[in-house]
């Protein structure tokens, strides 16, 4: 608590002396760095000192004779600091946006201090100004760059996969992508065993090439074996090799297996499931010994590879009911890396839309491109078939026309049906009411029908209802870009593009 103090001025002779000339006080507080700001007890302003002016950007003589809470009101800034401290009776500390003067949208902080007078009531009200923009400034910046550096380390981490990995052609927009892009990374600087799982055509190869390329071994081979395209009977020579004489049919010098081949490198069985137990024995022990024994050989001799496995099979279930080793399972699971189907990640479906069409365009020679409506299409569809599918789609769609621009009339028949299907199902929310989700519902089905067909009488035609009924419908639901002409009956252009949105 601050108490004023009896003056004595020249009568007093101590060591320090205080001088109470009103013209020195002045010149004290016009020398502060810091805006203050005083008031008597009742709010009226006595004096500002020119830092004051100068953080505020308002002359004194506007305020000098006022009263704090009327400035406020006049529009001069925010709020008061100094009727704040009267009001509540105590220190107090305020942030307050000017609103006039030459610094408007200036941030301040300001500090009030009440002094006290003999009778316990404030006298004085000294607040202390500063000028915070800068500060704020400087920490948003800060909270930027920072931001901006996640971002960089993202950019760069995926520009190392698209350099090291341009055969892949990795797309990863989804969190969940990039979350298996980042194990992927993770994993490729150690010799662990890995175990991909995930559904067909989602891309567990090129997971596996990935860490390949981004490992030490990267130099070394990569040798990879569909173990589900091998038949039972040879699988075993394949992965292991034989001896000169070890069968029926075998070459006299022998051959050496998958392992052999891929001394140094990576060895990637895929459908790993596939493998019939008598050759589960083997390959468990050839990861735990960390050597092989070929088909009608003694000898067991040393292998360095790496274990990549992968499979769209229940490997869990299958431990259980006793068709794979669990024994071999936890050595292959040593790190598990799960695809995501694509029905799971849609955010990547633009990009890799992208990616098809420049690849095809390219080795067809083709100039085409996609209507955004398709685009919109192949985020509704299930794929069950994942980017295979999805791969596949886009070459039957860029072949089977000679038009430049790929519409909704392209896509197969099959994916029309089912895109609507599963549009209806994505446009229903958990907690909505029956009416809503039938207004959603049937607003999909009109623009589905309209973007198909190009005219209402068509449209119409094929949901089973009058022209008028659908026209009343489009009216009803407000779809800007309709237009009510004669395009039906002289067969003029469709009213509705690629830009139609529904207005939900």
């Amino acid at each position: 608590m601050v108490k004023t103090k009896n003056c004595s001025c020249s009568l007093q002779k101590q060591e320090s002396l205080y001088e109470c000339s009103s013209c020195e006080l002045e010149d004290i507080l016009e020398a502060s760095h810091d805006g203050l700001f005083i008031t008597d007890g009742k709010g009226k302003v006595l004096m500002v000192n020119s830092a004051w002016e100068r953080i505020c950007g308002i002359h004194r003589h506007q305020v000098v004779g006022q009263y704090a809470q009327e400035l406020v009101h006049t529009g001069m800034y925010s709020e008061s600091s100094a009727y704040r401290t009267l009001c509540e009776r105590r220190k107090t500390t305020i942030m307050l946006k000017m609103t006039s003067g030459d610094k408007v949208g200036q941030k301040i902080m300001a500090t009030g201090i009440p002094i006290w007078g003999e009778d316990g009531e404030i006298r004085r009200v000294v607040v202390n100004v500063r000028d915070i923009t800068e500060l704020i400034y400087l920490k948003e910046l800060l909270e930027k760059t920072q931001q901006l550096n996640e971002i960089y380390a993202a950019e760069i981490e995926q520009m190392r996969f698209q350099q090291k990995d341009q055969e892949g052609d990795i797309i990863a927009r989804s969190p969940k992508t990039k979350r298996v892009l980042d194990m992927a990374a993770q994993v490729s600087k150690v010799d662990s065993s890995v175990l991909i799982t995930g559904e067909s055509g989602t891309g567990k190869e090129i997971i596996a090439n990935t860490i390949h390329r981004l490992s030490h071994r990267s130099s070394g081979p990569l040798i990879k074996v569909n173990c589900g395209a091998i038949p039972e009977n040879l699988l075993e020579s394949e992965l292991f090799g034989y001896e000169p004489g070890a069968f029926t049919g075998a070459r006299k010098q022998g051959k050496a297996g998958m392992f052999e081949l891929a001394e140094r490198g990576t060895l990637f069985l895929d459908e790993v499931g596939d493998i019939p137990l008598n050759v589960q024995v083997k390959l468990l022990r050839a990861l735990q010994d960390h050597e092989i024994i070929r088909v009608g050989g003694l000898k067991p001799f040393p292998v360095d590879v790496r274990i990549i496995a992968a499979t769209n099979r229940n490997i869990k279930e299958m431990v259980t009911n006793g068709s794979f080793r669990d024994d071999l399972y936890y050595r292959l699971n040593v790190v598990a890396i799960e695809i995501p189907p694509l029905r799971e990640r849609m955010e990547d479906i633009p990009l890799l839309v992208l990616s098809f069409l420049k690849k095809i365009n390219k080795k067809y020679r083709f100039e085409r491109r996609f209507s955004p409506s398709v685009v919109e299409h192949f985020m509704r569809h299930s794929w069950p078939g994942n980017i295979r599918e999805l791969e596949n789609v886009i070459e039957q769609m860029l072949v089977m026309t000679e038009d430049e621009e790929i519409k909704i009339s392209h896509l197969p028949t099959y994916m029309l049906n089912r895109s609507l299907t599963v549009g209806a199902d994505r446009m229903v929310e958990s907690n909505m009411s029956l009416d809503r989700a039938v207004e959603r519902l049937e607003m999909q089905m009109l623009q589905h029908a309209m973007r198909t067909h190009g005219s209402t009488r068509k449209a119409a035609s094929a949901l089973k209802i009058s022209q008028s009924a659908l026209v009343r419908k489009i009216k009803k639901y407000d779809f800007s870009c309709f237009k009510e002409d004669q395009e039906d009956e002289h067969e003029g252009p469709c009213v509705f593009n690629d830009d139609f949105r529904i207005r939900i």
